[in-house]
């Protein structure tokens, strides 16, 4: 919930810009100002920059007495944010099969009310300007060491927006809906789910931030100036080595992208039906609590790291049986299938609230091969069409019934595209910014396709 307050206060402050949010509330004291943070190697290209705490700030990796070490934090204004939301919605369903006429009724509302004043804290530029070339590192750290060994690029937080005073962040949702149904003998079935969550968040905490790249050379420091620089933080850039720009133009070369998809994916088609169904049911699970995907993530993400792994555990019994198939019976990590459920859980972790239920009732109705297909097409067809307006053909995807086009264009929408039937075919308009959104959407698919088939 926290995540998904400052994703949403992040995009609000600079929709256009780099400030990145903080995931976790336990973790927020560690990306203030001067705090060091760590981007690894290998991200998935449709995946926005993501940076790990380090537990260190700048005076710690410098050598004792440098001045550099405790340069002047500045503060702005204070001012107000205010994020609230309120929405219903209602329907209703009838339809005939054969002997059976089945009626569904649902409403569902969702709100959330976030009022949070805040301040930015940042390092001057003049500070910043200071550091290049005449502050010294201490090479025998274990940071810098470790950092590297592993060839993790280091970062340093240039800048905060932190909480002026304490918060609440409130969130709640209501799911409402009957079945009747007559097959001779009349049944009728009511469902109700309701969710209240809040969240305390305490004065002077972080939530997001903005970052420049250390660039350390025969043991002096140096900071990034520019965005895409195609330095890294221990060595200049060696063939093959792609920077963020290089990476942003790779983006629009779908062949790849999806390539890169089915790779990382490839381990969970060799499940057996058996263990399909119980990854599929953990799945599940972590799209209907936001909770749970962060927790599973966090842990697989150590549990791969080559630097401090550790072993699957949760005290949540709808993960058990996932998290046992993700070990062997030593508790050692199954690499290549743990590998592909983080991959599927980092696309999760790109989509919305709305995206994650809509989810859920695709899986219930069995139409995700379907928007699999079309969500597919869509990228492909995009690929060679910069105007983001194309028609797709229905012969090359599975017609939709107008329920099923009606969730499939709402779970799209929310990736900045729309899709509309227009004669014989489908019309899809959007923007290039959608790109990494609809296919982050699309391994989540592609994912939920694969155990359900």
């Amino acid at each position: 919930m926290f995540h998904k307050a400052t994703k949403s206060l992040a995009k609000q402050l600079d929709p256009e810009g780099d400030l990145i949010p903080v995931r976790c509330l336990l973790d927020q004291n560690h990306f203030g100002p001067l705090c060091l943070v760590q981007k690894k190697c290998k991200d998935p290209l449709w995946r926005k920059s993501r940076y790990h705490k380090t537990d260190y700030k700048l005076r710690d990796v410098l050598l004792t007495g440098e001045p550099a070490s405790q340069p002047d934090i500045y503060d702005s204004d204070s001012f107000t944010i205010v994020d609230h939301v309120d929405g219903k919605l209602e329907g209703d369903v009838t339809a005939a099969i054969d002997l059976a006429t089945v009626e569904i009724k649902s409403s569902s509302s969702t709100s959330h009310a976030r009022s949070v004043k805040v301040k930015k804290r940042h390092i001057s530029r003049q500070v910043l300007d200071s550091l290049h070339g005449k502050s010294k590192i201490n090479l025998d750290h274990p940071l810098i060491k470790q950092s590297e060994k592993f060839q993790r690029d280091l970062y340093i937080i240039t800048e905060t927006v932190e909480t002026v005073e304490a918060a609440e962040f409130r969130d709640s949702s209501k799911t409402e809906g009957s079945v009747l149904a007559e097959l001779r003998l009349k049944m009728k079935f009511t469902g109700l789910r309701d969710s209240k969550k809040a969240v305390i968040v305490p004065k002077a905490c972080a939530l997001a931030f903005r970052v420049k790249r250390l660039l350390i050379r025969e043991g002096s420091l140096g900071v990034s100036i520019f965005p895409d620089d195609r330095t890294q933080t221990f060595r200049s850039c060696k063939p093959g080595y792609q920077s963020d720009a290089v990476r942003i133009d790779m983006r629009s070369k779908t062949k790849h992208q999806l390539m890169e998809i089915q790779q990382e994916c490839a381990p969970l088609l060799s499940l057996s039906t058996d263990l399909c169904g119980k990854f599929l049911n953990g799945f599940l699970a972590i799209i209907r609590n936001n909770d749970l995907l962060q927790e599973l993530e966090l842990q697989l993400e150590q549990a791969l790291d080559g630097i401090n792994p550790i072993k699957l555990k949760t005290s949540r019994p709808e993960l058990q049986e996932l998290v046992d198939n993700l070990q062997d019976s030593t508790g050692s990590i199954c690499t290549d299938v743990a590998g592909s459920v983080l991959y599927f859980l980092q696309a999760l972790d790109e989509l919305s609230e709305s995206e994650l239920l809509l989810l859920e009732e695709s899986v219930e109705r069995k139409i995700v091969p379907k928007q699999t297909a079309l969500v597919q097409c869509i990228l492909e067809e995009v690929n060679s069409n910069k105007e983001w307006k194309l028609t797709i053909e229905t012969q090359k995807v599975s017609p939709f019934i107008e329920d099923e086009l009606d969730i499939t264009e709402a779970m799209i929408k929310s990736c900045g595209v729309t899709v509309q039937r227009s004669g014989a075919g489908l019309l899809v308009t959007g923007n290039p910014d959608a790109f990494l959104a609809l296919s982050a959407l699309y391994v989540a698919l592609y994912v939920l396709k694969i155990l359900s088939g």
